[in-house]
């Protein structure tokens, strides 16, 4: 695989949809609509970008650590997003957005990744510490939004807004921890379980075509740029949306996420077609864990601070989505190898749920 970088050059020329964005937003000020899909236009090859330098990190650090920079920069985005959502108080939006978040990474992306990388491979072989780190922190990140839901939702007499807004706090905070410690037991005291040896068809360990410098350069650019046009993207969704006649939960938990984060997703995509599957689980799964662990109960805290703590409470369907999502995801990876069917099981969960969304307007 030397000199092999992304296969997805050709689509650096659909980079000029950045400035002709930025010039139709800013200084033409054309509809929502219009501004919309120039803003689509331009994230899409944006993922060429990530995932070049996303593949010549992990070459230098491993899949892990590269994997975990491409979540975390793919999740700038929704981190600003949500920031200025929370902002604003609009706090179902930013629980929708981050709902929809963990569901297009662990369903969508993860399935497109394990299913065109099987049409390439019969098994999709990857580390089995890799993901059940991930799941462990998933499931208590499911156990988390469960306790505060049946709370809420149970009846209690001494149940209160002020009880729930204060449970919610602290329950952030003791996620955050725990996320920062799963960061130090997988890249500090026990990375070398997580540690995979990138090796071409002759058995040598593949060698970087970029420098670590101009790889890391090249990822923070292409995550400003990312986060530039996602924003733009979420001022001019609600527009669009009208024009193009969709409900607001569809947005919410459908729309922001997957269009927000459409480098993320191909770069994990793109790292399974290249049989790099740990990197492709890093990136969907890992992402999905960060977002939950870490970017949510962030939310929370912002809130208190600004004065307005947000319940940490999400909708039935939103909680069911993020468990069914966990659950089936789960089973997928209990058998340590994955093929084009497992792919396909994640996709079709995923646009059940999308559709169910999109028809029924439930959030």
């Amino acid at each position: 695989m030397k000199g092999d970088l992304h296969d997805m050059k050709y689509m650096y020329w659909l980079l000029i949809f950045i400035p002709i964005t930025l010039v139709a937003r800013f200084g033409l000020q054309l509809n929502d609509g219009l501004v919309f899909l120039f803003c689509c236009f331009g994230i899409v090859p944006l993922a060429a970008v990530l995932g070049d330098s996303t593949e010549q990190i992990s070459l230098y650090t491993g899949p892990k650590i590269g994997g975990f920079l491409n979540a975390t920069m793919g999740n700038v985005p929704e981190l600003l997003i949500c920031g200025f959502a929370v902002q604003a108080g609009m706090y179902s939006l930013v629980l929708a957005s981050l709902a929809g978040s963990i569901l297009g990474n662990i369903l969508l992306v993860m399935g497109m990744s394990i299913f065109i990388g099987g049409l390439k491979y019969k098994f999709l072989p990857f580390n089995k510490n890799i993901t059940h780190n991930n799941f462990t922190l998933l499931g208590f990140a499911a156990f988390s939004i469960v306790v505060p839901f049946f709370f809420k939702y149970s009846g209690g007499g001494g149940i209160t807004e002020h009880s729930l807004s204060n449970f919610s706090l602290a329950l952030a905070v003791i996620m955050i921890v725990l996320y920062l410690l799963g960061l130090i037991f997988s890249l500090i005291t026990h990375r070398d379980i997580f540690d995979d040896e990138d090796e071409d068809e002759d058995g040598e360990k593949e060698a970087p075509e970029w420098s670590f410098k101009k790889s890391l350069s090249v990822m923070i650019g292409a995550t400003v740029c990312v986060a530039v046009m996602s924003e733009i993207l979420v001022h001019t969704v609600e527009g669009a949306a009208e024009q193009f006649g969709l409900g607001e939960a569809f947005i919410g938990i459908i729309l922001i996420p997957l269009l927000g984060n459409v480098a993320e997703h191909a770069s994990a995509i793109m790292m399974a077609v290249k049989g790099k599957l740990n990197i492709s689980i890093e990136i969907a799964v890992g992402s999905s864990m960060q977002i939950a662990m870490f970017v949510t109960p962030l939310m929370v805290i912002l809130s208190a601070l600004l004065g307005n703590t947000m319940e940490y409470v999400y909708t039935p369907m939103e909680l069911l989505g993020i468990i069914i999502s966990i659950v089936i995801a789960a089973t997928v990876f209990m058998d340590h190898k994955v093929n084009w069917l497992e792919g396909a099981e994640l996709i079709a969960a995923y646009i059940i749920l999308g559709g169910a969304f999109l028809v029924f307007g439930i959030g």
